[in-house]
Formats: C-alpha cells, structure tokens, sequence
C-alpha cells in the first residue's frame, strides 16, 4: 500500500515551501485527509538528511504521570517554560545528531569538544556551555532519555524545595481546594524558583551556537514532526505541549541551514487556542509560520487522474485510462467529477473515498453510471457525517448532536430561527447540558446557561451554527449580496456575534444524502 501511495503521490505547491530552509513555514496545517503525513514522508524520502520525530518515543507520558508534574498543574505554576524547554532541548539535540553524524559516545564527545573550542572565549557563553557539557557524551541518546533526564533532575529540585506539601498532596483527595488563595500564591513562587526563564535562555544560547557552527553548512537538515494528534501523551497535557513547541519554534528560525516542519491537524490548532488562557498566545503571532494545506479542483482531479492511470492501465493498447473513461459523463446537468468534488471538502481523502466507492459499486458494470454515483453517495455521505464527528472529538465532543439537529429540520438552507423553532434546541440544551461535561466542550456552559436563562436560545444557536460551520458542515452567506462562504476554503472560523438573523445556513452536500434532504425540500 505504501508503494502504491508514492507512485501516485502528487507535488503539490506547498511542497516547495515547505523543501526551502528559508521560507518561514513550519506548521504545515490542515484537516484530517488533506495530505500532510503524505508531505511529511515525501520530504523524508526526497531529503538526504532528515529525521522524522515520533512524539510516541519522547516519554512525555512520564510527565503526564508524575505526581509531581501534576502537583505544579493543579496549584497553577506555570509550566510551559518547562514545556519549551524540553522541546528546544530535544530539537538541540536531534539537530546536532544530524548536522554532525552523530552515532556513539566518542562521536558526542568530540563534536562537544569542538564547540568548546569555538565559544570557551566568550563569557557570554559561559552558561550555555556548561549547560552542554551536562550533554557533552549523550548527544546520541534517544528522545526518550533526554526527556526523562531533565523531567527526573526538575522533579527531585522541586520535591526537595516543597516535599511537605506533595506529600500532602499524593495523600489527600481535592488538595488544592483546600489551599487559600495566599498558600497558592507562595507555592507557585517557590515552584518558580526552580522552573525560570534561565533554563530558556542557556537553551536559546545553544541555538545562537549552533548557528554559528553551521553557518557555512553545504547541505539543509530537516526535522520533521508528525502524528502529534494521536494519543503520545494524555489530554490534559498534550495542548499545553503543543503549544509549548509553537512557541519554541520561531527560536530555531536563525539556523538557516535547518528546517523544522510540524505537521498539525486544523481542529488540534483550534484546541490548543481554546485551552490557551494566556491572550498572548494568537493566531495572528504566528501566521507567517503557518501553511494551510488546500487543494484546487484540478490538483484533486489529476490526483485521481493518478491512480485511475495505475489501476486500469490498458493492457494492449498502452493507452492511459482517464477519469471520463471509467465514470458517466453527467449526473442531471452536471459534469461528472464536479459533482462529486461538490460533495467533498477539497480534500484527497474525500475525493479518494467517494471514487472508490463509486468503482466498488459500478464493479461489474462496463462503466460506472449515475445509479452508481447515487449508491456510492448513500455510503459515502454517512462514511463522511462519521468521519466529521470523529475528526472534532477532542474540540466539540457533542458535535454529534449538532448534526442531528440538521436532520430534523430537514432542508438544504436554514436560517437562526430554523434551529431554534419547534422546541428543537430546547432538547439540544437539555441533551448537552444535562449531560456530565466531556472534557473541553464549548456548548456545555452555554446549555446550561440557556436552561436557566430561557433568554439564552439565541446565543446557542449562534454557537451552534458557528461549530457547524467551522467542523466544514455548513455553508454561511453572511450578507445577501455576498456568496456562501465555506471554512475549508474562506475563513476556517465565524464567530457567533456575526451570525445574524438574517444569515442563511446551508448545509453541505456531502451531507445531504445520510440526512435524507430531498431534492423538495432543497427549494426551502
């Protein structure tokens, strides 16, 4: 399968950002299924020095389990100088790995004894050097031993400086709300004695070193770091995590010859910022960083032009087999694969899954047929409602719900007044809100609120529909003379204050058919 992915992979234009040391992309961003592991391992095998980072094998887990660690989370220290810290340290290190070859103890220490020799002058330096010679024999250890050196050195400072406490903690249930206010605050200052922005600044030191070493560097070294959506470390650490290397990232952006390149998923992005309750943490800070990954119809049409060429190649005429040879031409009034990119969200997996659905069911027939798209559709579009639900688990856990609501209105376009009418989002708060809270959900403290305060329906709705349209299963037209906006093509987010009334909300055609929108009462 994998073999098959690289003959039919297709160079994309963000390739060429993201393959240049010097553009300042290194987040490349994107929804479930637009391409970005693709990328990610095109550049791993096209790049002669590059290293791909499993976040699996970085032993962070080890944080998410101290006693300690979690002691310093519930009083409300700061760790996220902690967080940057130990991810600058592990990109320290796995650079130098990489610039230098490293394989071994005699390799490490000479490559130590090197950078001694070069800054052992400059008492500016000092700090950052002694900080290495800690490291000077172990620069070729895994990930995973770096990371449990330094959390195992920050936990016995800090079990040494506020042992009675963490005792007490380990032994009581709901400590921390038995600790006033002034307690707290002399807690996370003695934490902070130990957890400071030195530790940043030695490490941004060893970054300012590292460029001049490799300031005349013939090649470019690529770390890349992907699968940081699955479950490396538990939920209640890994945002602040992610966040952290954000953070870190721009740091590194003075070694020319590196590039880092952080594959990360849209509604992961959009987590870390809701879990962010520091305001100088902003998407806006960190645009140029950024790469949405998106594709045009014709990319997804010579993507599928691809693998439809690998699949049926003709075995006598050596003709290549096109897209128009194996599918209908139209479906109503429509050409073919327009209607099926309209019922995707501009993404390759989509457009992959509806046309091998479509194949699957035209399998014994000479050509795949309208009656063919039409079944393939049915599976598809609950395939996809599925699939939706699941991408945004860890943002809207109760998405579901939401979508089960455009069910019960039924029609293709709605309004605000749509979801609230006939009782329907009375039950959708009394679902919500009656329910025990699953982890971070947005519409949990609203439901609440407009159970209480009957006043509140229209501020949920407003909620909902901007949910729905963020997770890409609606459309808006905010103004009558403006066209539907999408968020996997316009703006990834509306925030609820622009949902007005007037606002017409339609609901995806992708959607349309596990939904049962008839084409009646899409003149709604």
């Amino acid at each position: 399968m994998m073999n098959f992915f690289l003959t039919v992979f297709l160079y994309h234009p963000a390739v060429t950002q993201c393959s240049n040391p010097l553009s300042p992309t290194m987040i490349l961003s994107g929804r479930t299924g637009a391409g970005k592991t693709a990328v990610i391992r095109h550049l791993e095998k096209q790049m002669e020095h590059s290293v791909i980072v499993d976040p699996s094998e970085m032993a962070m887990n080890y944080i998410s389990n101290s006693d300690i660690f979690r002691f310093l989370d519930v009083i409300g220290a700061d760790l996220d100088i902690l967080f940057q810290s130990l991810w600058k340290h592990v990109l320290c290190i796995e650079f130098i790995r990489l610039r230098f070859n490293i394989n071994n103890e005699i390799d490490s220490k000479s490559v130590f004894s090197r950078i001694w020799d070069q800054f052992s002058r400059d008492k500016r330096k000092e700090s950052a050097l002694d900080y290495l010679k800690e490291w000077e024999g172990k620069f070729w250890i895994t990930m995973d031993q770096n990371i449990r050196e330094i959390a195992e050195k920050v936990e016995s400072q800090v079990e040494a400086e506020l042992s009675a406490d963490i005792h007490k903690f380990k032994s009581r249930g709901q400590y921390q709300k038995q600790l006033s206010t002034e307690k707290k605050t002399e807690l996370v200052a003695r934490a902070r004695r130990i957890i400071n922005p030195d530790l940043l600044i030695d490490l941004n030191k060893i970054i300012s070193m590292l460029q001049e070493v490799s300031k005349d560097g013939q090649f470019a070294f690529f770390i890349l770091l992907d699968k940081l959506d699955e479950n490396w470390v538990t939920a209640d650490v890994r945002f602040k995590l992610i966040r952290a290397l954000i953070e870190s990232l721009k740091t590194f952006r003075k070694i020319h010859c590196l590039k880092i390149l952080v594959a990360l998923r849209a509604d992961v992005l959009e987590r870390v910022v809701q879990e962010t309750e520091d305001i100088s943490f902003q998407r806006e800070k960190y645009e140029e960083y950024f790469l949405p990954l998106r594709w045009q119809e014709d990319q997804l049409k010579k993507l599928i032009q691809n693998r439809i060429r690998k699949l049926f190649a003709r075995q006598y005429t050596g003709k290549d087999v096109l897209f128009e040879d194996v599918f209908t031409p139209k479906i109503g009034n429509k050409d073919t694969f327009t209607y099926l990119i309209e019922r995707t969200l501009m993404r390759p997996r989509d457009i992959i899954s509806f046309v091998n659905e479509c194949l699957k069911q035209g399998s014994n027939t000479h050509e795949v047929t309208v009656k063919n798209v039409h079944q393939a559709e049915k599976e598809y579009s609950r395939v996809r409602k599925q699939a939706l639900i699941d991408e945004w688990k860890s943002t809207y856990p109760t998405l579901d719900k939401c979508i089960d609501l455009l069910a019960q209105i039924g029609h293709e376009v709605l309004t605000i007044s749509d979801i609230m009418s006939e009782n329907r989002l009375e039950e959708l708060a009394l679902a919500i809100g009656a329910a025990e809270r699953i982890e971070y959900d947005p519409l949990h403290a609203i439901s609440i609120k407009t159970l209480e305060q009957a006043e509140g329906y229209s501020n949920l709705a407003r909620e909902v529909a901007s949910i729905l349209y963020t997770v890409g299963a609606v459309s808006l037209k905010l103004r009558s003379d403006e066209r539907h906006f999408y968020s996997h093509i316009d703006s990834p987010i509306i925030e609820p204050a622009l949902i007005t009334d007037s606002v017409k909300i339609k609901i995806h055609p992708m959607l349309h058919a596990t939904l049962n929108i008839s084409d009646k009462r899409r003149t709604h």
